[in-house]
């Protein structure tokens, strides 16, 4: 691949570089927000560069979620976790504080592509309560509006025969139910013991029901092309965050890449954060001639970024193309699915 000098690469690289050093965003991560000060806020947030808050101030969103819309979603009218009866699980109400901003969904990518990415910040607009399930005393599941936000859109995109990795308190395949256009659903859980809570107290308060199928198993030994052939929707949801993600995305997409357009993976934005990033620089570097200074822990991802680029064999002359090669979450995937020993 062959990067040609010009200005429009050299204003894009600036703006990217200083986009990567600028950490102000973080800085509203629980900020108090109330019906007074909210306005302040998004403009204090449009000033940092939170793209929703950059158009007419007429158009930007609320900072604020209902509790009582998310307390009254499908899922909570029907599904009590309260009814819970298991010897290994037990839960906790617990609260959400009110008036608090959160990060309530998957990172959100830069309109514009030059690294720019925002949180989008959200705080309940009263004091909520929320389960907190654990598992054997250790803490496994907070069943709070930011597992509604991030799970809804794959549960909505589904179709046909559904598989999902990773069952958790039956949100996804709940809401996935309630689809219309899904008719079979297939999940594949490793713990015998979540399986069985679902059975015993979950699944009976369900209020539609389409074939469904349990696997115990672990996502590892079912990540396969003779598995996954036979599904017209696969949804991946088994890591705790992003900070676990990324390396089981890393893992299961070794083992096999999957079709694109069927295919998706909780918070995935979130996870590839780090890639996009590791992309940049490598092709900054390649744009400079300066080795990027990049830490110990993600030299396998240079290297297999390095692999991937050493492939192609494309001129690069314009900013769009470097914004579709840093930023397609199809590159991404690939670049992951390389074995780093190669």
């Amino acid at each position: 691949m062959k990067l040609v000098h010009n200005s429009e690469l050299d204003v894009f690289f600036a703006a990217c570089r200083k986009n990567l050093q600028t950490e102000n965003k973080n800085q509203f991560l629980d900020k108090k927000v109330t019906s007074g000060n909210e306005h302040y806020l998004q403009k204090q947030m449009a000033e940092c560069g939170f793209a929703e808050f950059m158009g007419p101030e007429d158009q930007w969103p609320s900072l604020f979620l209902s509790a009582k819309q998310w307390q009254n979603t499908p899922y909570h009218r029907t599904i009590h976790l309260t009814d819970l009866k298991s010897d290994a699980f037990s839960y906790e109400t617990d609260q959400i504080d009110g008036h608090r901003l959160f990060n309530a969904c998957a990172i959100q990518k830069d309109p514009k592509r030059e690294l720019n990415d925002w949180m989008k910040l959200r705080a309940m607009d009263q004091d909520c309560d929320c389960i907190a399930l654990f598992q054997n005393d250790e803490d496994w599941m907070l069943d709070s509006p930011s597992e509604a936000l991030t799970n809804d859109p794959a549960a909505k995109q589904a179709s046909g025969s559904v598989c999902t990795f990773g069952l958790g308190i039956g949100y996804y395949l709940f809401m996935a139910m309630h689809n219309p256009d899904v008719t079979s659903i297939t999940v594949v859980e490793r713990s015998r013991e979540v399986i069985e809570l679902f059975e015993k107290s979950i699944l009976p308060q369900f209020d539609v029901r389409k074939p469904l199928k349990l696997i115990c198993g672990d996502a590892f030994d079912f990540f396969n092309e003779a598995f996954l052939s036979s599904f017209d929707t696969v949804y991946v949801d088994i890591w705790q965050s992003s900070d676990d993600g990324l390396e089981c995305m890393t893992r299961l997409l070794e083992q096999y890449l999957p079709p694109y357009e069927s295919t998706s993976f909780w918070i995935e934005d979130s996870c590839l954060e780090t890639v996009w990033t590791i992309v940049y620089l490598y092709l900054e570097s390649c744009y400079t001639g300066v080795k990027p200074a990049i830490a110990e822990q993600y030299q396998p991802l240079l290297h297999k970024t390095e692999l991937y680029f050493s492939t192609l064999d494309e001129t690069v002359d314009s900013a769009e193309q470097l914004k579709d090669l840093i930023y397609d979450n199809r590159i991404l995937r690939t670049i992951l699915s390389i074995h780093e020993r190669s």
